[in-house]
């Protein structure tokens, strides 16, 4: 771990990963990008909305054999709530995110399109697209916007811009039949991205380090 003095309030900004190039100070909340040793101050963030989410920066999971630690957070808000996409380090040198909605849990990687994706006026839920070997068909279409902001992320977030999300669901099971298969699609005006992945329940991930609620008994 690496920690870099704050530009605004001079404390440790820290940085669990090379990959990372973006961060939040947990002192005085500044948003700073990272260029070797010094960093850029960018902004202040949003304060993040209040949740009764389990899951918390330095909490640890484990994915089908692989442990992995949260270092960030970015809030996505649409116009019938909000969502949580974890920034996780795998102990296996990838990284990850873990999408938490609604008492459910998607936990992806980035996908290298070869090609590009088809354009989001030809996609309605239900139709079958073909992504890294696999058959999925679209579930939901979405715009939200990064709102809030924690942690250290790998790459500065496109904060108060909208992105159209459209989540895609398998249309056979995961291995051992454990989980099912999950991919998105990210359409903003910087292009298209994709990440692949799947659905696992919340006991799956064998999370430690959790927030604790008083009155609550820990799953």
């Amino acid at each position: 771990m690496k920690e870099i003095p704050c530009p605004s309030c001079g404390a440790p900004v820290p940085f669990q990963s090379a990959v990372s190039v973006f961060g939040v100070c947990p002192y005085c909340r500044s948003m700073v990008v990272r260029n070797d040793l010094n960093l850029e101050l960018i902004g202040t963030k949003a304060f993040l909305p209040e949740d009764m989410s389990p899951l918390q920066l330095g909490t640890q999971g484990d994915y089908r054999g692989t442990p992995f630690t949260l270092a960030g957070r970015m809030t996505q808000t649409w116009s019938a709530g909000h969502w949580s996409e974890w920034f996780a380090l795998m102990a296996d040198g990838r990284h990850g995110w873990l999408a938490e909605a609604q008492g459910f849990y998607m936990i992806s990687f980035p996908l290298e399109l070869k090609e590009a994706p088809p354009h989001p006026s030809a996609l309605r839920p239900g139709v079958v697209l073909h992504l890294y070997g696999q058959s999925f068909h679209v579930d939901d279409i979405k715009t939200s916007t990064c709102t809030a902001v924690e942690g250290e992320l790998p790459f500065k977030p496109p904060y108060n811009e909208e992105k159209l999300s459209i989540d895609l669901v398998g249309t056979t099971a995961t291995q051992g039949n454990t989980g099912r298969a999950f991919a998105s699609l990210e359409y903003t005006d910087e292009g298209a991205r994709a990440y692949v992945g799947e659905y696992l329940d919340y006991e799956q991930f064998k999370f430690s380090f959790t927030r604790e609620f008083e009155g609550w008994a820990t799953r």
